[in-house]
């Protein structure tokens, strides 16, 4: 039986196109038109994509620039609330009432320098966006560049409304420190923000204690000591998982409150031994502080 002849297979030709064959590169390159428009209006995919990926650069750009400006807003922050503190550890403790009324006086003026730099994070943040709600939303997408210097200024602030007043300056009162003069808040102060500020101040004010010890001045460091095992108290309080930071900065509290403690102790016994010899009183609250440095630095060592 003689085998049966294959079929014929056509041949492509400029008339048979197979209609399953995928285009080439050089095909998907053609201008397309975009919804609404005419096929003389379209863009090509090339230009589409470039036109798309120029507008992230944009916005990416834009958002380093202003992540830098605030970086160094808040630096500035920080370097001022320094020197507030600097300010007020160097004349706080002056014998002289005069002296201390003009420390405190110096002292809120520093402050305002600082509030200029809050302004200028306000004025950066209004660029974000027309409204207000744009830029708070903004204001919490860059709170990691700012909350630094923040913390930072909330301990300046406290260590000077401890000296005019002896007691813990309240959040609604940092706000209002915090806010134009027609209310609106320049920067938003969050209880994390306020309760980590509060837990550095007790480092200045285990400075504090001591720098007047040494002038001769009896009563504030026992004020400050209970001061602090108060505020340490408060904070105990705080469970580690709601407030991860406040760990760290604890023990750095419990380390100032020893120091305080050790100090204040000497001082009772001192005072009963030499309540007559203020000269000695001062000799020994100078040994005593030298003693907690050197024990201190012997546990750094370790």
């Amino acid at each position: 039986m003689p085998p049966r002849p294959r079929p014929e297979v056509p041949t492509s030709s400029p008339k048979h196109k197979d209609p399953i064959a995928q285009p080439k590169m050089a095909d998907v390159d053609v201008l397309m038109p975009s919804q609404g428009e005419s096929s003389s209006g379209g863009i090509s995919r090339k230009q589409h994509l470039m036109s798309t990926f120029e507008a992230y650069r944009s916005e990416l750009d834009t958002d380093n620039e202003r992540r830098e400006r605030l970086i160094i807003l808040s630096r500035s922050i920080t370097q001022l609330s320094k020197k507030l503190i600097f300010h007020l550890h160097r004349n706080a403790t002056s014998p002289s009432p005069q002296q201390k009324e003009k420390c405190l006086r110096e002292g809120r003026a520093k402050e305002r320098e600082i509030w200029v730099n809050f302004g200028k994070i306000k004025d950066e943040l209004k660029t974000i966006g027309e409204g207000r709600e744009e830029a708070l939303q903004g204001y919490w997408r860059w709170n990691r560049q700012v909350s630094p210097g923040l913390e930072e200024y909330i301990e300046a602030l406290s260590f000077l409304y401890y000296l005019e007043n002896k007691s813990l300056v309240p959040l609604d009162v940092v706000q209002k420190t915090l806010s134009s003069e027609d209310g609106e808040p320049l920067v938003i102060v969050t209880p994390e923000d306020y309760i980590l500020g509060m837990s550095d101040l007790t480092g200045e004010l285990m400075r504090y204690a001591t720098n007047a010890l040494s002038t001769g001045d009896h009563n504030t460091p026992l004020e400050v000591c209970e001061f602090v095992r108060t505020v340490k108290a408060h904070f105990d309080g705080i469970p580690p998982h709601m407030l991860y930071k406040l760990s760290k900065k604890q023990e750095e509290t419990t380390r100032s409150l020893e120091k305080i403690e050790k100090v204040c102790y000497a001082l009772r016994l001192r005072l009963i031994e030499f309540a007559d010899k203020p000269e000695v009183l001062a000799m020994m609250a100078k040994r005593a502080l030298e003693d907690a440095a050197e024990r201190e630095e012997k546990g750094r060592e370790e």
